[in-house]
């Protein structure tokens, strides 16, 4: 009879082995070991400052889509103005002649401008800048294309419009006609005029035109500034329209003292003045203005 052999016992695991400062330690099972159980790790508890940290960072990706959103619709909208603007600009007759009785004007070079809107007065522009806009003139109406586009529709952009206060007719016009226009922050409509605070950008830009429905007119910049029309209230510049010689010279002499430009042109009394003027942000009240005279006239 075969003789049995003793069971063998199962050989006891190893404990695990002890370090220098005779701790034990969880060794990583490089062998892949089957028996090798990896220990679980504890789930993190998501703290306070961690959930103000997401909801962070979602609040900044939100004011980062909405304001990127924003930007590209003022990019889109300034597009859409300025071909609505070139538009219009396609409506002028260059090649019109005066008037058959001989007397100067435009009524020819405007009429399809006038048919649209009969508060159409006149073009403004100054060569090599991208301001290149009609003049509406509504004096029962003040400011109502401040926020109106050339067909009488709320617009942000508006257009540059005679001051009410001003008369510019055939037979009559004020000593000074003030335009105001708006400054979009992305140089659309008058927001080239800031650009008068560098000498340099005067020299390439000297003379602005404007042509009415009563004649052509080209003025030549002598002066440029900036006003916060809230705390500076000692010089109402847009008020100076009809003026006796001590208010023209009030008004010339003030112009030129604020100037960013040395223009050394000092008009005299008796001549026509053109003064343009937009927002300027240095300060929250803030306007650009760019005074000239007429050196040019057609009639």
């Amino acid at each position: 009879m075969a003789e049995k052999r003793p069971q063998r016992r199962p050989e006891a695991r190893q404990a695990a082995p002890l370090f220098a400062d005779g701790k034990k330690r969880t060794v990583y099972d490089q062998d892949r070991d089957t028996e090798y159980i990896r220990p679980r790790r504890k789930k993190k508890k998501s703290s306070g400052s961690d959930i103000l940290y997401t909801i962070a960072i979602v609040i900044f990706a939100a004011i980062f889509l909405v304001s990127g959103g924003m930007l590209l619709k003022r990019l889109w909208d300034d597009r859409q103005t300025e071909n609505e603007f070139a538009a219009l600009s396609d409506l002028i007759d260059e090649t019109a002649t005066t008037a058959a009785d001989g007397e100067s004007g435009n009524a020819e070079k405007f009429a399809r401008l006038v048919e649209r809107n009969p508060e159409f007065i006149g073009w403004i522009s100054i060569e090599g800048t991208n301001l290149d806009f009609p003049v509406m003139y509504s004096p029962s109406r003040a400011d109502f294309y401040l926020r109106h586009d050339f067909e009488g529709e709320y617009s942000n952009y508006g257009v540059p419009y005679l001051d009410e206060d001003c008369t510019l007719t055939s037979d009559a016009r004020s000593d000074n006609l003030i335009i105001y226009g708006h400054n979009m922050k992305t140089g659309t409509i008058f927001g080239c005029l800031t650009g008068y605070k560098d000498e340099s950008y005067y020299r390439e830009h000297p003379d602005i035109t404007f042509d009415t429905l009563y004649g052509d007119g080209t003025y030549e910049v002598f002066a440029a500034f900036a006003i916060d029309v809230a705390t500076d209230t000692g010089f109402a510049y847009n008020t100076y329209i009809d003026m006796d010689q001590a208010s023209f010279d009030e008004f010339v002499g003030e112009a030129k003292r604020r100037s960013d430009v040395d223009s050394g042109i000092t008009p005299q009394y008796g001549d026509e003045l053109l003064t343009l003027s937009t927002c300027e942000y240095s300060s929250s009240n803030g306007r650009y203005v760019v005074c000239a005279r007429r050196v040019e006239n057609a009639g």
